[in-house]
């Protein structure tokens, strides 16, 4: 089984095909992803535009972090270490 947290209800591949108004409208008032589901697998998920933005904003916050130096070299970068001398005249 998988982890459904975060979604509000399963829809088919053939259910998304014959209701996609009506599952964009459900994810638009429930802010809450529907699951596709392609031969009883998880596939995809329908978010509204809101909670998209809210999980890519996340998402690049976490990047970012993770892309961080260690302190260590941030303290170098910005002590000028890394920088030419200037000659002086």
């Amino acid at each position: 089984m998988y982890n459904t947290s975060g979604v509000d209800a399963i829809a088919t591949i053939t259910e998304l095909r014959s209701k996609t108004s009506e599952l964009i409208e459900h994810v638009r008032q429930h802010q809450q992803g529907v699951l596709i589901q392609k031969n009883n697998e998880p596939h995809a998920v329908l978010l509204d535009w809101k909670t998209y933005q809210r999980v890519m904003g996340k998402k690049q916050a976490d990047a970012k972090e993770q892309d961080r130096p260690p302190r260590q070299r941030a303290r170098q970068s910005t002590s000028g270490a890394e920088q030419e001398p200037t000659s002086s005249g």
